[in-house]
């Protein structure tokens, strides 16, 4: 299984999973005391689409991702 985790607001964490190539994206999100605060499941070709717009963002200029 891949595994990223990056700290967030309010001393929380956010851990990605995946546990097999091409496979459904697995969002956790624990407290600062390791419980599992919220989660949620994201498709593969739903994350490439939101890779895709966050690259194409930024190199047209919106540097700060604003979304209208």
């Amino acid at each position: 299984m891949a595994k990223i985790s990056f700290d967030i607001n309010n001393q929380m964490t956010i851990e990605i999973n995946q546990e097999r190539h091409d496979g459904t994206i697995y969002v956790t999100k624990l407290s600062d005391k390791g419980t599992m605060e919220d989660s949620y499941n994201i498709e593969a070709g739903d994350f490439i689409t939101m890779l895709n717009w966050y690259n194409h963002q930024k190199r047209s200029g919106n540097e700060s991702l604003y979304y209208e």
